[in-house]
C-alpha cells in the first residue's frame, strides 16, 4: 500500500512516520513544507492511503490560516477529484472546529472539503477532532503546555500556573499513531461523521506540574504507578537529554491539533 503522510515534519507526522516506517508492507510518501506541488500532485495521484496532518495553528498572520489549513486542503481534494480518485483520508483535525476563532474556523472549513469530498467521490475520510497531544520532543514554548513544562522543569526553568485547578484533555503521541495505522486495515471501524482517539487522560495543571516536578527530583519509572504516569515519565526524559529539542514547522507542517 502506497501511503501519504501530510506534514511528515510536524510533531505528530514525525511520530507516525516512525511507526509507518516499522510496517514494511507499505510504501510511505512524505510532504513537507518545501516538499515541490509536482511532486505532491504525483504522490496524490499514486497513493491508496492520505494521512492529511498537515496545517497552520501558530501563524504569524492569522490570513495563514486561511492559506495552511483551507487552500491546502481544497488543493488535495479538488486534484483527487479531478483525477477521479477516492482513497480514504485521515484528516488531523481539532477539538477547536467547535469554537468561533479563526483557527477554529479554519479547520472547520478544512473539515467541510474532505467531508465534500467523500460525498462526491464516495472516497471515505476519517475526521480526527484531536485535543492536546503529548510525547517525546515536542517543540516547547509554542503550543502545548506538557512540552514547556517537561523542557523548563527539566532545565531547571520556572514555569507559570495560572489557575492550577483548570483541567486539560490529554492524548500520547504514539497512542494516536497506533491508532492512525488501525484505518489502514479498518475492518470493524464504526463509521462516524467525526472522531476522537480512544486513549484520553484528564489532569488538573497543578497535579501535571506536581507530577513532572517529581521526575526532577529522582523518581524513576518503575516507581510511576499508572500507565499516564509512565507515558508522562518518557516523555520528561526526553527533555532531559543534553540534545536540543528541535521541531520542523512550516506552512504545510502542524506540531499538534490542540
Amino acid at each position: 500500500m502506497k501511503v501519504l503522510v501530510t506534514g511528515a515534519g510536524g510533531f505528530l507526522g514525525r511520530h507516525l512516520v516512525s511507526a509507518l516506517q516499522e510496517r514494511e508492507e507499505d510504501l510511505l510518501l512524505e510532504c513537507h513544507h518545501n516538499t515541490e506541488e509536482t511532486t505532491l500532485w504525483h504522490y496524490l495521484s499514486d497513493c491508496d492511503f492520505i494521512y492529511h496532518l498537515a496545517g497552520v495553528n501558530r501563524p504569524l498572520k492569522e490570513e495563514e490560516f486561511m492559506e495552511g489549513n483551507i487552500e491546502f486542503t481544497r488543493k488535495i481534494t479538488g486534484y483527487l477529484k479531478a483525477c477521479k480518485k477516492n482513497c480514504p483520508v485521515l484528516y488531523a483535525s481539532s477539538v477547536h472546529a467547535q469554537s468561533d476563532t479563526p483557527y477554529g474556523i479554519s479547520k472547520k472549513a478544512a473539515e467541510d472539503l474532505l467531508i465534500d469530498y467523500q460525498n462526491t467521490t464516495g472516497g471515505q475520510v476519517y475526521i480526527y477532532r484531536l485535543t492536546n497531544i503529548f510525547g517525546s520532543n515536542a517543540r516547547p514554548n509554542y503550543n502545548s503546555v506538557v512540552a514547556t513544562f517537561c523542557y523548563n522543569i527539566s532545565h531547571g526553568l520556572p514555569i507559570t500556573i495560572h489557575d492550577s485547578s483548570t483541567r486539560l484533555r490529554l492524548c500520547y503521541v504514539e497512542d494516536v499513531a497506533e491508532e492512525f495505522l488501525q484505518l489502514l486495515n479498518p475492518k470493524d471501524y464504526i463509521q462516524r461523521k467525526y472522531y476522537s482517539i480512544t486513549k484520553e487522560y484528564e489532569i488538573s495543571l497543578g497535579l501535571l506540574a506536581e507530577t513532572l516536578y517529581s521526575f526532577s527530583k529522582g523518581r524513576k519509572l518503575e516507581e510511576c504507578k499508572t500507565e499516564f504516569d509512565r507515558k508522562l515519565y518518557a516523555t520528561y526524559s526526553s527533555y532531559s537529554c543534553p540534545k536540543p529539542v528541535t521541531d520542523t514547522h512550516g506552512g504545510k507542517d502542524e506540531s499538534s491539533s490542540s
